[in-house]
């Protein structure tokens, strides 16, 4: 289960690239839609970078693979779900 200081994390950076998450839309809905990905990719992703896989484990894990400044995104969200942690795998 993903803890509230990681959903607020991710929620706060997704908000900063300008993605306003919508009245009660789920975590895993707004990250799929800023990543344009589906929601259970996002959730698989959100859920293997939580247990502390690496970005790279975690795409595989989903079966994503994002490129371009949606990567960047998807790096980004990793960070923030680290910090939020307390680690930053690598």
């Amino acid at each position: 289960m993903i803890t509230a200081n990681v959903v607020r994390a991710v929620e706060d950076l997704l908000k900063e690239r300008g993605i306003d998450q919508r009245e009660g839309e789920r975590l895993g809905d707004y990250v799929a839609r800023g990543l344009n990905i589906s929601e259970a990719e996002a959730s698989a992703f959100l859920e293997a970078v939580h247990e502390g896989a690496t970005i790279e484990q975690a795409q595989v894990r989903a079966g994503i693979v994002v490129d371009g400044p949606t990567g960047g995104l998807l790096t980004d969200i990793a960070r923030a779900i680290g910090s939020a942690l307390g680690r930053i795998s690598r």
